[in-house]
């Protein structure tokens, strides 16, 4: 027969034995887990290298990556704690008040709905032990109950500040009549910038001795599905993925409530099967049995709405538990007093309840656990590729905007320099024909002129400058006018904005991209010369004499005698080409180098502009998107992020185990 002391060193021995291959089987778990981290981590780094700077729109995509790298982490950790047992539920169906009941003591704030995204986590641990706040990136501060108390309160006041502060703005916003996009923008703006985000992510609290704490960590969540202004800041999947099992916590008197099992229905289609994680907690039948209605048709209606969804569901009244254990601990109790307290606790049927986390979660905790871990870690890698596969898919998007603006300016710039060299050139061929008509009216009587009245009359008479300067001027103030109204319309194009039916004085958060938006357009006019006066200061200030005087010294050889101007004429009209031509081709050769000076002066307009939207165009997506010239490598390394092969976890063996240190 085995003696006691054989029998317990053997029990021990098994004891030892079940510890350590409980301990390696987390360990390897954890490998596993961890296996893609350092890689995630390379191209995270790989990306910030090639962005050289924070960026506005891609950094919302690479904090919520390292976020959920940092989430990986914890989850992996967290195999080295108890078993977490989440309360979950939409609104404020008394998750508070049965997790007071499990504890058997006030812990848990009840008649409270918190706003921040934070779990509250009781676990065993003396009551003057420290408070732990865990942010989302990773770091933890450890301080008294009442420290982190007033912590959390003033982080639910900043948000409650926010909430507030938004609703007003958005209120005086709505009163400008604006577009629907233009208010669904400012309220994206608002969100993003405006609202008061806590870093707090969760916060542990030691309560003292309880029985379900010596297997557990309960956890409180927040009222899931909670909105501001139409914005969801809680859901079961932001949740679930940490739990090691939850229960889901429905109210009895609303039974059929639609936000909880339209979280369900979305939790079951995501794992294409009914969690096997999670119990079902029928709350308040207290109030239903108030109510004059039969417990046992709550039930069946609850079986009926969500049986295909728990394989289990507890009928409980959190109150009716809290009541009765607040009664048992009270000092002096009477006989009868304990009993009605008994009784009571009995009707509320939490200790069903117990009995049913015993037989179902606990009993297999570390299985469960380390299933619910995988699970949680699937999700979570799932989610980094699911947030790089957007990145790299939103890059792809600007950057063929940012060509499609290159391309648009380039085609732009181009066909209106060739339009106005060829309205140029038009304006040269109908006063050339015009001179060439009026010289050949009078074609005899300038040969017969002498060679200053001539010069003279052909000038005024023929060329007529100050009426040719004035209609060139009105054209090249045309001109202007267009190259202008083309640099104004492509630099109003030219910037990435991040909210862009906002107005600069619409918008809430000054960034950097507004103050490089504003000094561009203060530099609309290149020319230094004014609204439509880009090339009056260059060409045209020749003026009409060094335009058009030396048209009159070609007949200077041929006009010195009568013979001499009868013998010109005689050769000229024999031989060569007559005045009106020769006037013709004096004037076409002074006015092509007019051409020239005035096509240099839009060719220099086109460039100066083209450099300020280049300079707008760039600075502005380099913000938002990082530099261009580093879009195709950010991409690439977004794209091995989406790549990421599944979480294979590698069976351990029995080598593994047996020869482990």
């Amino acid at each position: 027969m085995i003696s006691k002391d054989t029998f317990a060193a053997v029990q021990s021995l098994y004891d030892d034995v079940e510890d350590g291959y409980n301990q390696r089987i987390r360990r390897h778990v954890q490998q596993q887990m961890l296996a893609h981290l350092d890689d995630i981590t390379r191209e995270l780094e790989a990306i910030h290298t090639a962005c050289g700077a924070k960026t506005v729109r891609l950094h919302d995509y690479i904090q919520v990556i390292e976020e959920t790298c940092t989430a990986i982490h914890q989850l992996a950790e967290r195999l080295n704690e108890n078993f977490m047992l989440f309360v979950m539920g939409s609104g404020k169906n008394g998750k508070s008040t049965l997790i007071n009941a499990l504890l058997g003591q006030q812990a848990a704030a009840e008649d409270f709905l918190p706003k921040t995204w934070k779990i509250d986590v009781f676990h065993d641990a003396d009551l003057d032990a420290s408070c732990t706040l865990t942010f989302k990136d990773g770091s933890c501060r450890s301080m008294t109950a009442g420290e982190a108390q007033a912590y959390i309160e003033g982080e639910e006041q900043k948000r409650k500040d926010s909430e507030r502060a938004i609703r007003q703005e958005l209120r005086e916003f709505k009163k400008k009549k604006v577009p629907l996009e233009v208010l669904e923008e400012k309220q994206r703006e608002l969100r993003k910038y405006g609202l008061y985000q806590s870093q707090v992510i969760e916060a542990s609290w030691p309560v003292g001795h309880s029985d379900i704490l010596s297997h557990y960590r309960l956890v409180d969540t927040p009222g899931l599905r909670q909105e501001l202004d139409d914005m969801i800041v809680a859901s079961a999947e932001e949740y679930f993925s940490k739990a090691d099992g939850v229960i889901w916590i429905l109210p009895g008197d609303k039974i059929a409530s639609a936000g909880d099992h339209t979280e369900l229905r979305r939790l079951c289609e995501k794992y294409e099967k009914h969690p096997d994680n999670i119990i079902a907690v029928v709350n308040r039948m207290d109030i239903v049995r108030q109510n004059g209605q039969n417990p046992d048709d709550v039930l069946a209606e609850a079986r009926r709405f969500y049986g295909d969804l728990f394989t289990e569901i507890v009928p409980i009244s959190a109150r009716e538990a809290r009541q009765a254990e607040d009664m048992l601990h009270q000092d002096g109790i009477s006989k009868t007093e304990r009993q009605e307290a008994e009784a009571l606790l009995e009707r509320s049927n939490l200790p069903a309840l117990l009995q049913l986390l015993n037989r179902t979660l606990f009993a297999d905790a570390l299985d469960i656990q380390i299933r619910s871990k995988l699970r949680g870690c699937r999700d979570l890698l799932d989610h980094i590729r699911q947030e790089a596969g957007q990145a790299s898919l939103l890059l792809a998007e600007v950057s063929g905007q940012r060509e499609a603006k290159i391309a648009a300016w380039n085609k732009d710039s181009s066909e209106i320099l060739d339009r106005l060299k060829q309205d140029l050139e038009t304006f040269q061929d109908q006063e050339a024909k015009r001179i060439h008509r009026e010289a050949g009216r009078v074609e005899d009587e300038l040969w017969d002129m002498e060679t200053d009245y001539r010069n003279e009359y052909i000038l005024e008479q023929i060329i007529c400058p100050e009426s040719l300067e004035r209609r060139l001027h009105e054209l090249v103030e045309a001109h202007s006018r267009q190259l202008m109204d083309l640099y104004r319309r492509h630099l109003q194009k030219a910037p990435f904005k991040e909210f862009p039916s906002l107005k600069e004085d619409e918008m809430t958060v000054c960034l950097n991209q507004q103050g490089v938006i504003g000094r561009a357009n203060l530099s609309d006019d290149l020319s230094g010369q004014g609204s439509a006066q880009l090339a009056l200061g260059g060409a045209l200030a020749i003026g009409a004499a060094a335009l058009l005087g030396p048209v009159g010294l070609i007949f200077a050889g041929l006009a010195a005698t009568d013979i001499g101007k009868s013998v010109a004429k005689f050769l000229s009209r024999t031989f060569g080409s007559s005045m009106a031509d020769k006037i013709q081709r004096r004037f076409e050769d002074q006015m092509a180098d007019v051409r020239k000076k005035l096509e240099r002066e839009y060719q220099d307009y086109i460039e100066k502009s083209g450099g300020s939207i280049d300079s707008l165009r760039e600075s502005t997506y380099a913000e938002l998107y990082g530099p261009s010239d580093q879009t195709q490598t950010v991409m690439e390394h977004l794209q091995k992020l989406d790549g990421l092969g599944r979480l294979q976890v590698i069976p351990l063996r029995v080598q593994d185990i047996i020869f482990s240190h």
